[in-house]
């Protein structure tokens, strides 16, 4: 034991402060291995094992938490999706009635004639005789005309199927092997014209040669020939004052005779020009008689 210092002995001390003095700070604190520890070791030990019992808190806390909402969330019950209901194809089927109900009775109706059109005035004729009627009667009316008109004895009238046909000779509007017109020709034509005028429908102008050969230079065949003629007939008739919009020109060469024969006067017949006015053409319903003036 160390001395006391100077000036100090233990006769001199409080029986307290002597206790103290006799008693050291340092006895009393043990580690927690029977080791001593100074007293300022301590209060530190205890601020540390504060916070980490906060954060031990808290973390735990966590888990809790996280736990109870994992087990909520199973123990939950799932509510199921509704479907959609498939729609019936089929009609309900009524229900019967709680009471017999008679049936209604069923009128019978009287049954309603069929119209009937009222019976035609005029007589009936059959196709055959239409299409040859009004050519017929337009055939009659030409003849007169033509009397009328002082054309020479060649120019016939020529009735076939529903056509009526104006035929003139080849002499009189053309010379041999031609087919430019002759002035008897253009006058005949110039008496013609008014009178195909005033008729309605198509007017055709056919060319027709005999079966002899020609092969000049301007007509190769027959069949130029025949078509030149028409052609120079039709535009003296358009210069004439008929519409062109009625008028066609067609040349048939040898290909309709009227006569088989080789003689001079079976080719001299076939050789012509026919003025056809289609009576296909004349209006409905008017007399095709009228068409002529």
């Amino acid at each position: 034991m160390a001395p006391p210092e100077d000036g100090v002995r233990d006769r001199d001390l409080a029986p307290d402060d002597a206790q103290d003095l006799a008693t050291p700070t340092w006895a009393t604190n043990f580690g927690s291995n029977g080791g001593l520890l100074p007293a300022v070791a301590e209060e530190d030990q205890e601020i540390w094992l504060l916070s980490y019992s906060d954060l031990v808190t808290l973390l735990l806390s966590v888990f809790v938490m996280l736990l109870a909402i994992t087990t909520l969330k199973d123990q939950l019950p799932t509510t199921p999706q509704p479907e959609t209901p498939a729609v019936a194809l089929h009609t309900a089927t009524p229900l019967p009635p709680l009471f017999d109900e008679p049936e209604p009775a069923v009128v019978p109706q009287p049954a309603l004639p069929e119209p009937t059109q009222p019976p035609d005035p005029r007589p009936r004729l059959d196709d055959g005789e239409v299409a040859v009627t009004a050519p017929d009667l337009v055939a009659a009316r030409w003849r007169e005309a033509l009397a009328k008109l002082g054309v020479p004895p060649s120019v016939a009238v020529d009735v076939r199927q529903n056509r009526v046909g104006i035929v003139i000779g080849d002499g009189i509007l053309f010379a041999p092997g031609q087919a430019d017109l002759t002035p008897g020709g253009d006058g005949l034509l110039r008496r013609l014209a008014p009178t195909l005028a005033a008729t309605r429908g198509e007017v055709v102008v056919e060319g027709h040669s005999d079966s002899t050969p020609i092969g000049n230079r301007r007509f190769p065949s027959n069949w130029e020939l025949s078509g030149g003629r028409a052609a120079s007939v039709v535009r003296r008739l358009i210069e004439l004052g008929l519409p062109a919009d009625r008028l066609s020109a067609v040349g048939y060469a040898d290909t309709r005779p009227l006569s088989a024969g080789s003689d001079p006067a079976s080719l001299a017949r076939n050789r012509r020009v026919a003025i056809t006015i289609r009576a296909d053409g004349i209006p409905a319903g008017n007399d095709p008689v009228r068409a002529i003036p």
